[in-house]
């Protein structure tokens, strides 16, 4: 099982061939001491997350991205008449297997680097299911089992682009089918910390607009660009609901603990409530509530074309990769964080 520690969580998203950013992203978490303790991935963020689990840092996983092209992630379907998807994986599952990406007799044992987690899409439920490497902290649903290539692979199974990958005799699509950056299982696994990379812009007061799809791939990558959008807006609009709900509770006990130490000194009781931290809460009280601080967001200003979802190109994921890291430094910044050198 990974370290005990379970503060700090990275929630990397799907993207496909924009993976190239989460690297950027790290590399700017790492310089600045940052370093996750969980990590959810979903699709693109699964093969990273597995790659982190694996012991890869941003310098040894951003060598592999230099090398990845589409060649070594998919190749064409010769018989797209008599099947449902237009690229085949099987080039994905060979370099994963074969050019160092990941280790899973690692990642399924003690010296695992983080506690890992990664989401799939049941095709035939359209359930969400999540698996992971250690038991959570908190009651929830996920599968404790040991990590496989097709956990992986079938996170990374877009729909449409990609097949169904088969996993437990179920079918599973692209976990982002669902749910592109699910901050709960990051949450169930006990994190504090929470910070979420997520390849589209998603500010809800500034409009997004992508080109018009030119053709049916890039139709069904647009089609993936909204689907990603709109689970991620749901699920941050989620944990403020959850996190509002915390406050009440926590403004609720500081009432009831004011009125009973009232109470009791009207009965002429001698009684003081422990609470060490001086927020009116007795420290009895203090446990039942956990309010999370928000999430530090990581995203792009503009969006990103919608072909890189499925090309590997080392320009582009220069390019990403570079954006990745200036966007992690503005979201630190906008946090109230300091940044190294101070730019």
């Amino acid at each position: 099982m990974p370290s005990e520690s379970r503060k700090r969580a990275l929630v990397l998203s799907g993207g496909g061939g924009r993976g190239a950013y989460h690297v950027g992203v790290l590399r700017f978490l790492e310089e600045h001491e940052w370093y996750p303790d969980v990590i959810v991935g979903t699709s693109i963020g699964a093969v990273n997350g597995a790659a982190i689990a694996s012991g890869h840092n941003a310098y040894s996983l951003w060598s592999l991205w230099k090398r990845l092209m589409t060649r070594n992630v998919q190749k064409a379907n010769l018989n797209p008449t008599n099947s449902n998807f237009l690229l085949d994986t099987s080039p994905l599952r060979e370099t994963l297997q074969k050019e160092g990406w990941v280790n899973f007799d690692r990642i399924n044992s003690d010296e695992a680097a983080v506690h890992l987690r990664i989401t799939a899409t049941e095709v035939n439920t359209g359930h969400l299911h999540v698996f992971g490497n250690s038991p959570d902290i908190y009651p929830s649903k996920m599968q404790l089992e040991p990590f496989e290539l097709d956990h992986i692979i079938a996170s990374c199974s877009i729909p449409i682009v990609y097949p169904a990958t088969k996993l437990h005799d179920n079918l599973y699509w692209d976990g982002a089918t669902v749910a592109n950056t699910p901050m709960g299982p990051a949450i169930d696994a006990g994190a504090e910390e929470i910070v979420v990379v997520i390849m589209t812009p998603w500010e809800e007061d500034e409009a997004l607009e992508t080109e018009t799809p030119r053709n049916f791939l890039s139709a069904a990558s647009t089609m993936l660009e909204w689907a990603l959008l709109a689970s991620f807006q749901a699920d941050l609009k989620m944990f403020h609901r959850i996190n509002d709900l915390v406050r009440l509770e926590v403004e609720n006990a500081r009432l009831r603990a004011a009125n009973e130490l009232l109470l009791r000194q009207v009965r002429g009781e001698k009684v003081e409530f422990v609470d060490e931290n001086n927020n009116g809460i007795p420290d009895i009280l203090e446990k039942q509530f956990q309010q999370l601080p928000d999430p530090i967001i990581v995203a792009p200003r503009r969006p990103i074309p919608v072909e890189q979802i499925v090309r590997y190109t080392r320009e582009g994921h220069e390019q990403l990769y570079e954006m990745g890291y200036q966007d992690a430094k503005r979201a630190w910044k906008a946090a109230g964080l300091a940044v190294e050198g101070g730019d």
